[in-house]
């Protein structure tokens, strides 16, 4: 097996634990226990670390060792100001080149409708319910065509994914985004461009007050 196959292993196992919440934030990460579990050598798993570092999963922490980042009121804050700027830039992006037409975006939609709702009990469905749906972000960013925005979606991505798996825990949560979700692409179909970011914004932010209040309630 390729040393690069065997870290991206590492790297989605990983990745996956912590956005999951099995592997909690401030939790210190065992490389020891992790190359028994996964049955593999020690360096891949280090540079699985590095990788997540820089998606700010993780934190390295000289002479001290790994820890997954924290979640806090400050840090939603930052990235979702990041993903509201970058997703309302991409709306922008799509009207100065009048595209309309999203194929790939509506089947994305189209594969989450298709999903039943996920056990509150199951993780791993939840965390599938969680991809299906944020990949209606992704792909309307990937839409614009412009590489240096989808590199600056892509640097957020995993790190935001820890708080809409948590938003995806409300009972609902789901459908509603399916509606929100067909609603901003028929705004952008018929090119009203300007109403279509209005509603993505508001979008975002539903998402991030629910978000605030439930770190708020954990925090008492």
């Amino acid at each position: 097996m390729e040393i690069k196959t065997v870290t991206n292993i590492a790297t989605e196992y990983l990745r996956k634990q912590i956005i999951t919440g099995e592997l909690v934030a401030d939790q210190k990460i065992n490389e020891t226990d992790l190359a028994t579990r996964l049955k593999i050598s020690r360096p891949p798993i280090r540079e699985a670390l590095r990788i997540l570092e820089n998606e700010h999963l993780v934190i390295n922490i000289p002479r001290k060792g790994t820890n997954v980042t924290k979640i806090s009121i400050e840090d939603l804050h930052d990235i979702y100001k990041a993903r509201e700027m970058l997703e309302c830039y991409a709306i922008d992006i799509l009207k100065a080149k009048n595209i309309r037409d999203l194929p790939n975006v509506i089947e994305s939609v189209e594969s989450a409708s298709d999903l039943s709702i996920p056990s509150q009990d199951n993780r791993d469905e939840v965390f599938t319910y969680l991809k299906a749906f944020a990949d209606f972000h992704i792909k309307l960013i990937e839409s614009t065509g412009n590489n240096w925005v989808v590199h600056f979606y892509n640097s957020i991505s995993s790190h935001l994914a820890r708080y809409q798996f948590i938003y995806l825990y409300i009972p609902g949560s789901g459908r509603r985004s399916s509606e929100e979700h067909n609603q901003i692409l028929g705004f952008i179909k018929t090119g009203n461009y300007e109403k279509a970011k209005k509603f993505m914004r508001e979008h975002i932010n539903y998402t991030f007050e629910f978000l605030q209040n439930k770190i708020l309630q954990t925090e008492i």
